[in-house]
């Protein structure tokens, strides 16, 4: 589907910004979605047949949860998504303060969201999802290639508040998917560039 033209800052758009949980953001009418799922944590303290007591976990509360998501690279590395931008480079970018990076997603689709922000990682198959995931934004009239970020990036901006930037490094893909100020019109190419490159600084 195209990307509209019209004032993208609607209802319609900010919803699906700001309520998508997992996947990448659905920006200007054009759906990106992404699986997630993870396995059911076993009841501490449990014997399984054939475990000695003294193999079991151990008796107690359940754990905490992850307090930020993580997925192997390939390289056996765990990435971090909150940790590829920091608190101030998100309130640089977006021009006012969103607070802490949330985490969000499963260790086989890690993402990170300041505010209206989301840092969604493919920790695997970097080069086949953003080849895909631009195969559906080029031809549109708000698309261009971005230099100097991984090893092939790409963005649609509409507006210069509502933008979706996919790029590449080695096996490891990357999202960034905002919904701006609208007062403010600072998402432009030059600030996806240097976000892009600080996070690709990362992987």
């Amino acid at each position: 589907m195209a990307v509209p033209q019209s004032d993208p800052c609607t209802e319609t758009i900010a919803m699906k910004i700001y309520l998508r949980p997992v996947a990448g953001l659905l920006i200007a009418g054009l759906a990106l979605a992404a699986c997630s799922g993870s396995a059911a944590a076993p009841t501490p303290g449990a014997v399984t047949p054939g475990q000695s007591s003294s193999s079991a976990a151990p008796a107690g509360g359940p754990s905490a949860p992850v307090a930020q998501s993580a997925a192997p690279a390939a390289g056996g590395a765990a990435i971090d998504a909150c940790a590829l931008v920091t608190e101030q480079q998100a309130t640089a970018f977006l021009g006012s303060d969103p607070g802490p990076g949330v985490s969000t997603g499963t260790p086989d689709a890690p993402g990170c969201f300041y505010g209206s922000l989301g840092i969604l990682v493919a920790p695997t198959d970097g080069q086949a999802e953003y080849t895909t995931k631009t195969s559906a934004l080029q031809g549109t009239a708000n698309f261009q290639t971005i230099s100097g970020v991984g090893d092939g990036a790409g963005a649609t901006i509409v507006a210069n508040t509502v933008a979706d930037m996919e790029f590449f490094k080695g096996n490891v893909g990357i999202s960034v998917e905002v919904q701006g100020d609208p007062s403010l019109q600072n998402i432009t190419a030059a600030s996806l560039t240097m976000l892009g490159a600080a996070i690709a600084s990362r992987l």
